[in-house]
């Protein structure tokens, strides 16, 4: 039997199947009990929106529940206050460089802020927690919840114990695009029936509070799972642009007037049937496109027609099956290139040493004809690294930050370990000033997120460095311009004034190269004897002998004194 492979692209949709195995996972029922639970103890209080918190029992030890549930009272004040989209500093988190501000319903941000000291307080106590964390709530309450969710995982490292997940029933939108790029959205269920007019209440045709406006209300965008049902069944959909479709269709359709009570309970007790005794609806044909027609289907199951509400069902088809070719065996195919390109590349720089050069000058002139690979390798290891950065821009600010520290490190190996060929091929091809002038923005960035997160300075113990990189991946653009500023101080018709210069540079540079050395954060193959930088001694040396005859420093000493020889060798015991 011919196996399948890991990164084919499916059949059918499994929209259905996932709605089944949520329903069925009794963390929705537990969810929606607690919730009632919550409510029959409610305090008589006209405004109450304090979430009750329901600690490990024995017969649950490993479990926390968050309910947030607003009285009804609280909730018709919050809905009054209007459905506009308003910016929230305390969410800033959220922001990327393509979404730098964060926008929330002013209704949730009503029954949310009032709390925020005492959700501050939770949240500390909580990150403590070890186990199961279930963070629910219903209506407005599920909105709250998604918000403090989001708050408590803003605070929790990778290493956490207590991971929450959040689940809503028919919570309306609250917020806009800054909510969609967050991985976070693993986290969030949002249970809504299609009967149930509050999830749609801030959508244009949906039932709008008294004074709520609709006209930031095509700016709101789902983020999480949402599992959607009917009396037919359900199914689950993460795409937020079909999501919004399907909840402006059932805005259209839900009765109007006054907010209505779902009861979620019974519609998880009949759905958890549905999916035990396995209800199947009746097929008039054999599918001819399974996958197409499977997610008609799955549509038709929560109330939605397709054709009727002009779906397009072949993009929802094309985005899932692009989506399913990107799987974790492809991206590991594609990590596995990378290390392979760096391979080659450790390879050419070792072979170029065997040969008494640098890896630099061999790649500058041209000297092996694998060049032409070499060049390969660098294009194939630069794209990776531009959408490696391009990601990581994409998701929110801490996101973003815990994702660069993953890679920062390899990240910096192949900014030293490349770099210098983009600058042998910008001056081979008679650039001048390559930092100002050939230096491109991704190693400026690598640069910059490398400085960030170097906390300490150098280690200047002595090392054995023979098979390190040298840690200034400019390193040779700062040769190449002091060769540039040897000649200038040799030409004969150099003024004065350019001579002065040239000079100062060369000084400067010369104070650069013995900190670097002292350092120990040069490779030893910039001492080869036919390297650019030995190039640059014999010039720097016979401009000494010419013009400053008396002239002195730490690093002429050590050139003239040979002890480069030396440099990097691990000291003997």
């Amino acid at each position: 039997m011919k196996r399948r492979r890991m990164n084919q692209v499916p059949l059918f949709s499994s929209a259905g199947e996932l709605a089944n195995l949520v329903v069925t996972s009794n963390l929705t029922d537990i969810s929606w009990a607690m919730i009632l639970e919550f409510r029959r103890g409610q305090s008589a209080l006209p405004c109450s929106v304090q979430p009750m918190v329901y600690d490990p029992t024995p017969n649950e030890p490993n479990r926390t529940i968050v309910v947030f549930a607003p009285s009804p009272d609280s909730t018709q004040y919050a809905l009054s206050q209007g459905g506009d989209l308003v910016p929230c500093p305390e969410f800033d988190f959220l922001c990327t460089k393509g979404c730098p501000s964060v926008s929330i319903n002013r209704a949730a941000l009503t029954l949310f802020t009032p709390l925020y000291g005492h959700l501050s307080a939770l949240k500390n106590k909580l990150n403590k927690r070890e186990g199961q964390l279930i963070i629910t709530g219903h209506s407005l309450g599920g909105s709250i919840a998604s918000l403090f969710t989001l708050y408590l995982l803003s605070s929790m490292d990778k290493e956490s114990k207590c991971r929450p997940i959040c689940i809503t029933f028919g919570s309306p939108l609250i917020g806009n695009f800054g909510l969609q790029h967050s991985h976070w959205n693993s986290f969030f269920v949002h249970v809504v029936s299609n009967k149930d007019p509050l999830p749609t209440l801030f959508l244009p045709s949906g039932r709008s509070a008294p004074t709520s406006s609709h006209s930031q209300a095509t700016a709101y965008k789902p983020f999480g799972t949402y599992l959607l049902c009917s009396e037919l069944g359900c199914a689950c959909f993460d795409d937020p642009d079909l999501i919004l479709k399907i909840l402006t269709v059932a805005s259209s359709e839900v009765a109007g007037g006054v907010l209505q009570v779902v009861d979620y309970g019974e519609i998880l007790r009949n759905l958890k049937n549905r999916a035990i005794c396995k209800g199947t609806q009746p097929v008039g044909e054999r599918f001819a496109y399974p996958f197409s027609d499977g997610i008609v289907m799955e549509l038709k199951t929560i109330g939605i027609d397709p054709a009727k509400h002009n779906i397009d069902i072949t993009r929802m088809e094309a985005e899932a099956r692009a989506l399913a070719k990107k799987t974790n065996a492809s991206d590991a195919k594609e990590l596995n290139d990378i290390k392979k390109y760096m391979v080659m590349l450790e390879w050419y720089k070792k072979k170029s040493k065997e040969a008494n050069k640098c890896y630099y000058d061999c790649f500058k002139n041209g000297d092996f004809q694998r060049d032409v690979r070499i060049e390969e390798f660098v294009g194939q290891l630069t794209t990776y690294w531009e959408d490696m950065v391009a990601q990581a821009e994409r998701k929110p600010q801490k996101e973003g930050a815990s994702f660069r520290t993953g890679w920062l490190q390899s990240a910096t190996t192949f900014r030293r370990m490349v770099e210098p060929l983009d600058i042998a091929i910008f001056y081979r091809d008679g650039g001048r000033d390559y930092i100002n002038n050939g230096r491109s923005p991704l190693y400026k960035l690598l640069q910059k997120l490398y400085d960030e997160a170097a906390k300490n300075p150098p280690d200047s113990k002595k090392k054995n460095v023979s098979v390190l990189l040298t840690d200034d991946s400019c390193f040779w653009a700062h040769v190449e311009e002091s060769i540039l500023s040897c000649q200038s101080l040799n030409h004969a018709n150099s003024t004065p004034e350019q001579r002065e210069s040239s000079w100062k540079n060369l000084v400067k540079f010369g104070e650069y190269v013995t900190k670097q050395i002292e350092n120990f954060a040069v490779s030893p193959e910039i001492f080869l004897e036919q390297s650019t930088f030995m190039k640059w001694w014999r010039m720097y040396e016979a401009s000494i002998d010419a013009f400053r005859n008396f002239y002195t420093s730490p690093l002429v000493n050590f050139m003239k004194s040979h002890k480069y020889d030396d440099y990097g060798l691990p000291e003997e015991a």
